[in-house]
């Protein structure tokens, strides 16, 4: 586990944290969101009606590519949802696979931190009964 640490560490200290997906004929680079470009891309993706036990099974059973979903993977590209008609050229695998890179590049342990923060602020703050 340690080696993994420094080689996130390492990566992202010489610009590697970075990983490609071609859709379309067109090969786009994905670097790790900001939180901002996550919420927008999160904007988009709550459009979607993900089901199944963990993101990637529930991408596995999507039907088709929506325009939701290629805003969301735009966002991760390029910071917003320029890049619509240009993904719209991918086939549907192009974007599933894009998808997934998308999901992997979010960290949850963010998320949870931030969601364990509130909770324990709930609890400092209660008011008195």
């Amino acid at each position: 586990m340690n080696n993994q640490a420094a080689k996130t560490v390492s990566d992202a200290l010489l610009g590697l944290d970075f990983k490609n997906v071609g859709i379309g004929g067109i090969v786009y680079t994905i670097k790790p969101p900001t939180i901002k470009v996550i919420c927008r891309a999160i904007h988009h993706f709550s459009n979607i009606a993900l089901r199944g036990d963990n993101i990637m099974e529930a991408i596995k059973e999507l039907p088709k590519a929506t325009e939701d979903m290629l805003k969301g993977i735009s966002c991760f590209i390029c910071g917003n949802d320029s890049l619509v008609k240009e993904l719209e050229n991918g086939t549907f695998e192009e974007v599933k696979d894009a998808l997934g890179v998308c999901f992997s590049m979010m960290d949850i342990s963010a998320f949870q931190c931030v969601s364990s923060m509130r909770n324990v602020s709930m609890l400092a703050a209660r008011p008195k009964q």
